[in-house]
């Protein structure tokens, strides 16, 4: 049996046969893609709300040590009235001081 297809013939028979099977390669692997970016996407989402957990815990830290400090400052407050107004004022003149002194190397 002798083979009369032109050169054109057999590529064409041959393209046919790659794109098939290709297809065929494509529709099979559809369902697993589908499954592979389901996981992907549940697992994007899981990281997502442990990025959002872990800022809230650290926001309530934050919190929670904010109003520490607040209690521990007005506890000395009532507790040393004199020296709490001391220590206001020693930082008060060395902000002013500092200010100051940087004005004055801006200047120059």
């Amino acid at each position: 049996m002798t083979d009369h297809k032109t050169p054109q013939e057999k590529l064409h028979t041959l393209g046919a046969g790659i794109s098939s099977t290709v297809n065929e390669a494509l529709h099979e692997a559809r369902p697993v893609m589908g499954r592979i970016a389901d996981r992907v996407t549940d697992q994007l989402n899981e990281l997502s709300q442990q990025g959002r957990d872990a800022a809230l815990d650290a926001e309530h830290a934050l919190h929670k040590r904010g109003l520490h400090a607040k209690h521990a400052a007005e506890q000395l407050i009532v507790h040393a009235p004199i020296r709490s107004v001391l220590i206001a004022a020693g930082t008060g003149a060395a902000t002013a001081l500092a200010v100051s002194w940087l004005m004055h190397l801006r200047k120059n």
